[in-house]
């Protein structure tokens, strides 16, 4: 017997079925035959593979009724199939009959009249509720599959699908009826990329002026003298262990971002990892050093990870130094850092560990290696020797035993390892707690750090200290996937937040300008710099890293974009700065927010990948997906729900939410895995700075959350005219008059940096570029390439999703066309004026396509966090505290931070009462003005803003009046 392949099984299963209804040809498009058309297509769909569990018939959509089915696999919608349940359906075309099989829509419109029109009408309606691209449209006979969700800038009509034919029939076209809607082929993606194959075509045109030109490079002046030494002194070495002044002045004991506005101080606040375990402790830097102190006799293993350079050994050094000024009588502190003893090569970790512990006895306990700290560790082995074989030879000769007792000591201490955990079991048996800490396993192999975890457990169990082992969260997540980090039931797992960038940095400038000649590194400096030549130097970089970062006007964005791109890592930022500091040099004026943005896409290093990604790269370079990324960005940050921006959602959701634009699945994927490689987006299940980031590859199951990097490009980078000219270099182009125009602008600009030909950007050329007509020309050319992907079909314009994330991009859109600035209020620093932007939604209040900002882009995530009990709700005989607290918290919700009196009362009367029951501007300020409000607790005004001005803000326990007011949890 021949062994069939499954689609000839299918092909006999098919022919049987064509058999079995042969007598209905003719008459199964009519009203009468319906319940004959739905066991075919039933059966049909049998053939094809698809279990009739997964049909999924009658599925109801939120707007257009019933689907009569929606074709599923693991749970997820795959394919519409419309089959006219009810009534009358189209029929075999009499004229102008298919003889081929890949046709446009309109031609299938035309060839099978209006009944057909009407089916896909209605098919494309459940694609769009169902974010579904493809529909099947039979009528049992007759099949079709039509891609209804069209690509970018084309319609439905314009879409080509294929006709298989008529199943009755003997030229019925099987091979490719089961190659594209077979169950496994649809799963594994045939039928997206058979269906995208033949309705698009890459663009014949990819220009890239970096082709032309080689990679732009950053022109740095004279290397100002001591600014390396400035940084490694006072940024990189607080944990060297004489450096215990440093350390008390510049610890941070906390990670409030107080700076911050609301939006980024929610989005940059270091919460514990997923992959962490449940009951894993969430502490601040000076709480866990108060917590593991406190950890007395505990015979444990306490895990303590944390981001890279979030002060995980600056805590260490900070225990033990709190521990010898202040415990020194109870507590026995160790540290064993690994940093100069391991690499990948070494993976003996049992040698290393132990012999360092013996060193700190020495040089930290020298009295533990003393007779009597010995015979007390010794003592059951002592006590055998004394009344053994040689007790009447020790009774009549004293001075043999003391001889045999030295011997016997020698040996026992001989080895290491017991020497060493009997050493610590004696010191918690009188008493004292043992801590020991093991620093900086990360740079060890997985051998040696599998090992030492098993050593920890060993010492803990045999001698009762405390082990305490400091990793990253990387080495912990590898480690975990690894299988041999189980973290077992009674280990304590510490997970240690990022101090507070920006006290960071306040509390390094205080320590320079006050401490600079107490710090115990001034005779080193004496004898190899001119001492008052490098504390000057010292000072002066201080002095402008404060200004540019605390004091000026673009102060508060600089440190922002800095801490976004940092994410929790101090040693990163720290090397920003630094990066910066070279490339910026030291003017009196500090650096400007245009200056930064150009330093951190311009690298001084040839070929090095610009710090701030272009999010204007279309996929592959041809293809029509300039809007991909940035449609991705703005979902995540803008669209959706407030507990799904914090927790993320599956890749599938973002998936389907790039469909409806008619975006290829496969790309959407790639541009995921490219946003998180980038730090654009979060996977959730992988640690934020690990090589996991690097060759993020995306597996099954892995949910993803906007970046605070990705964040900050949206909020504050992407409307920089610096940010659009730079992108120019690496940006494709698939116009050629529109590269002409481009390249002439982009030679043009590289003249005013000097020699034309060496392609490099220089500070001084900074404003020139940003003034150039190049941001105009490229704003322009993106702007014509957004015509070619919006979106035209009305199902798309009326989800929500979409609807939240074009306003938005149509206001970025607006921006670049029309490049007029105006003087503005900077609302979210409300200490200052500063040039920014117009919203679209702000300028044009006419136009169709964008409505106003706070009645329509935000408003069904603004429903969802007002609470029930609002209406006619009075706290403390007034309606209106409970009314400025609501819209407080709804300003705070869309990124205002802080609001004057007239942004309070719109809110108020878009959002919080009824068409009447509209509150005057004026009874609002008055109230705002009242000795009640002064006092409350949770409200704070700013009056040295502007004479006549006041600005509102919430304070930080906001959230507990919520309750208070409304008996309720507040849901942002």
């Amino acid at each position: 017997m021949v062994n069939l392949s499954q689609k000839e099984v299918a092909l006999q299963k098919l022919q049987d079925v064509a058999n079995k209804f042969k007598d209905k040809e003719c008459s199964i498009h009519f009203a009468n035959e319906a319940k004959t058309r739905l066991l075919v297509i039933d059966e049909v769909l049998k053939v094809l593979g698809w279990n009739s569990d997964e049909f999924n018939p009658e599925t109801h959509t939120s707007t257009n009724g019933y689907i009569d089915y929606l074709l599923k696999y693991n749970n997820a919608p795959k394919l519409v199939v419309e089959a006219k349940k009810l009534g009358l359906t189209f029929c075999t075309p009499t004229s102008r009959k298919p003889t081929h099989h890949e046709y446009t829509v309109s031609y299938f419109k035309q060839a099978f009249k209006s009944l057909l029109t009407e089916t896909i009408k209605q098919a494309s309606s459940y694609c769009y509720d169902s974010s579904v691209v493809h529909a099947v449209i039979t009528n049992g006979a007759e099949w079709m599959v039509l891609q209804l969700i069209p690509k970018p800038g084309k319609t439905i009509d314009s879409m080509k699908g294929v006709y298989f034919g008529n199943i009755f029939t003997d030229n019925f076209y099987f091979d490719l009826f089961y190659e594209l809607l077979s169950k496994e082929h649809v799963v594994s993606g045939n039928l997206e990329s058979y269906l995208s194959e033949i309705n698009y075509v890459p663009s014949p045109v990819c220009k890239i002026l970096k082709s032309d030109f080689g990679n732009l490079k950053w022109r740095t002046y004279e290397k100002e003298r001591y600014l390396d030494e400035f940084y490694r002194t006072f940024f990189d070495e607080i944990t060297n262990s004489n450096q215990k002044k440093m350390l008390e002045y510049c610890f941070v004991s906390d990670s409030k971002l107080d700076q911050y506005r609301g939006d980024l101080k929610r989005i940059l606040r270091d919460t514990p990892p997923n992959f962490l375990p449940l009951g894993t402790e969430d502490m601040e830097p000076g709480e866990g050093a108060a917590s593991i102190i406190e950890e007395k006799g505990s015979g444990k293993v306490v895990l303590i990870t944390g981001s890279v350079g979030c002060g995980k050994t600056t805590l260490v050094k900070k225990v033990l130094n709190e521990t010898k000024q202040f415990h020194k009588t109870t507590t026995v502190p160790i540290l064993v850092d690994l940093i100069n003893d391991v690499s990948r090569n070494v993976r003996q970790a049992k040698d290393v560990i132990f012999k360092r512990i013996n060193e700190s006895f020495i040089n930290e306990f020298p009295e533990i290696h003393h007779l009597d700290s010995l015979k007390s560790t010794y003592r059951a082995e002592l006590n055998a020797l004394k009344n053994g074989a040689y007790k009447s030879v020790f009774e009549r000769e004293p001075e043999k035993y003391i001889e045999k007792e030295a011997e016997e000591l020698q040996r026992l201490k001989s080895d290491n390892e017991n020497f060493v955990i009997r050493s610590l079991k004696n010191q918690t048996s009188q008493n004292s707690s043992v801590i020991l800490i093991i620093d900086n396993v990360d740079r060890a192999s997985e051998d040696f750090q599998e090992e030492t975890y098993v050593i920890a457990h060993k010492l803990s169990k045999e001698s009762g200290a405390t082990v305490i082992i400091t990793m990253r969260e990387f080495t912990y997540f590898k480690n975990k996937d690894k299988g041999w980090l189980d973290v077992r039931s009674g280990d304590r797992v510490i997970h240690l937040k990022a101090p507070d960038f920006s006290k960071l940095i306040a509390k390094r400038i205080k320590y320079i300008e006050n401490h600079f000649d107490d710090d115990f590194r001034t005779k080193e400096w004496r004898r190899n710099y001119n001492y008052n030549e490098f504390k000057s130097f010292c000072v002066k970089y201080a002095s402008v890293v404060r200004l540019s970062l605390q004091q000026g006007l673009s102060g508060q964005r600089v440190l922002e974009t800095l801490s976004c791109i940092s994410w929790h890592n101090i040693r990163l930022f720290h090397d920003l700065l630094r990066q910066i500091h070279k490339q910026l040099g030291s003017s009196v004026s500090g650096w400007k927010y245009e200056e930064v943005i150009a330093a951190l896409m311009v690298s001084q290093e040839d070929g090095q990948a610009s710090i701030l990604p272009n999010l204007f790269i279309p996929y592959q370079n041809v293809n029509q997906a300039y809007y991909l990324k940035l449609r991705i960005l703005l979902f995540l940050n803008y669209s959706l729900k407030p507990n799904e921006r914090t927790h993320g959602i599956p890749l599938n959701r973002i998936v389907c939410f790039t469909q409806m634009y008619g975006y290829r699945g496969s790309w959407s994927i790639a541009v995921v895995e490219e946003c998180v490689r980038q730090r654009l987006v979060e996977c959730v299940e992988i640690p934020t700075d690990g090589d996991d980031v690097v060759s993020f590859n995306i597996t099954d199951g892995e949910t993803f959350k906007i970046s605070p990097l990705g964040s900050i490009i949206l909020q504050e980078i992407l409307s920089e005219q610096i940010y659009l000219s730079l992108l120019a270099p690496d940006l494709p182009f698939h116009d050629i008059e529109s590269y002409k125009k481009i390249k002439q602008e982009y030679a043009e600009v590289l003249t005013y940096m000097g020699d034309s030909t060496q392609n490099e950007i220089l500070k001084d050329g900074i404003d020139l570029l940003s003034t150039s007509k190049l941001p105009k020309e490229l704003g322009w050319y993106l702007s014509e390439q957004y015509k070619l992907e919006n979106i035209t079909s009305v199902g798309a314009n009326a989800l929500s999703e979409i609807r939240l994330t074009e306003d938005k991009l149509q206001s970025f859109i607006y921006s670049i066309k029309s490049r007029q600035k105006t003087l503005t209020p900077k609302i979210n620093n409300p200490n200052q004026y500063t040039f920014e932007l117009p919203e679209f939604s702000d300028t044009i209040s006419a136009a169709p396509t964008i409505n106003n900002r706070d009645t329509s882009i935000e408003v069904e995530l603004i429903k969802e966090i007002l609470p029930e009990k609002l209406d006619n709700l009075k706290v403390d005989k007034s309606e209106f505290v409970p009314l400025v607290l609501c819209a407080l918290v709804v300003r705070k919700l869309i990124g205002f931070e802080s609001s004057f009196g007239v942004d309070i009362t719109q809110t108020i009367n878009d959002h919080l009462v009824d068409e009447g029951n509209k509150k005057e501007s004026t009874n609002v300020s008055r109230s705002l003005r009242s000795t009640k409000f002064k006092l409350l607790p949770w409200l704070l005004i700013r009056e040295d803003l502007h004479p006549k001005f006041k600005s509102f803000s919430l304070n930080d326990n906001w959230q507990s009046y919520w309750r208070k007011y409304f008996n309720e949890e507040p849901k942002i």
